[in-house]
């Protein structure tokens, strides 16, 4: 691996290597403030350990942040994130961006990319993130063209990889100041200024349990609030939902015809 030191306004330490199985893994023996960018990564994964196409021209990216004060008190940090990276992407003038709960980044109904937090050690915490920028993921897997796009498909000119490279590393050191100042609050805050929609979805619990309502936000612990078809609210738990599925989502856009599901 290459080694690039001073990258972004919180003088990151930047590793670069070429085919690597995930990021992730590799982010895990590296110190605070320091990641792994591959251009290609044969085993990335997502929440649950799903697969997560990495081909060459995408961004894919594991940053180590400090996690000072113990485990509890960063609860909630992938939404905050999650809300640093939509404001990067509105930044670059993406269409509609917005964050599907908890952890894709999306322009409309289709995937941008996505984000994984892991622990590498109590004091540590591992941030990856893959952007789809200039690749093109449904080359390998057909069926994720029709909820997939890329920064190329929706923008004249293309950011190259260093510069999204160092938008990502401030966007992850700005999350974790903020994390620092205003905890879980300020991110669930800032959320739901962004999620104005009455999205209809279905929530699979990890006990196989189907519940369904229009998403409305989070309440002050994170946990999903709904409606119901007699517009009364509810909560379901975020710590027992393995898939949500958003059944009327918003178009990009693109000249695919639309699709009536995208899963989370």
């Amino acid at each position: 691996m290459s080694l690039q030191s001073g990258v972004g306004h919180a003088g990151w330490k930047l590793f670069l290597c070429g085919e690597t199985a995930s990021t992730n893994d590799v982010a895990r023996d590296l110190s605070a403030w320091s990641a792994v960018r591959a251009d290609r990564q044969t085993s990335g994964r997502g929440r649950f350990g799903r697969a997560f196409v990495s081909d060459p021209g995408g961004l894919w990216i594991s940053a180590v942040l400090p996690a000072d004060g113990g485990a509890g008190r960063w609860l909630g940090f992938s939404l905050m994130v999650g809300l640093h990276l939509v404001r990067m992407l509105d930044a670059l003038q993406i269409p509609d961006a917005r964050l599907r709960w908890p952890n894709d980044l999306m322009s409309g109904k289709k995937k941008l990319g996505g984000l994984l937090i892991e622990q590498s050690a109590q004091d540590r915490l591992i941030v990856g993130f893959g952007l789809n920028l200039s690749n093109a993921p449904w080359r390998s897997d057909p069926a994720l063209e029709a909820i997939s796009t890329s920064i190329a498909c929706l923008l004249s000119s293309v950011p190259s990889l260093e510069e999204m490279t160092i938008l990502t590393l401030n966007a992850l050191a700005d999350a974790h100041q903020e994390m620092e100042t205003g905890g879980m609050r300020a991110a669930i805050h800032g959320l739901n200024t962004l999620w104005n929609r009455l999205v209809p979805v279905e929530i699979l619990l990890s006990d196989a349990q189907k519940i369904s309502g229009r998403f409305i936000g989070l309440d002050s612990k994170g946990n999903l609030r709904l409606l119901d078809a007699r517009n009364s609210e509810f909560l379901v738990g975020h710590q027992g939902i393995e898939k949500l599925i958003e059944l009327d989502s918003p178009n990009a856009c693109d000249d695919h015809p639309p699709h009536t599901k995208t899963t989370l």
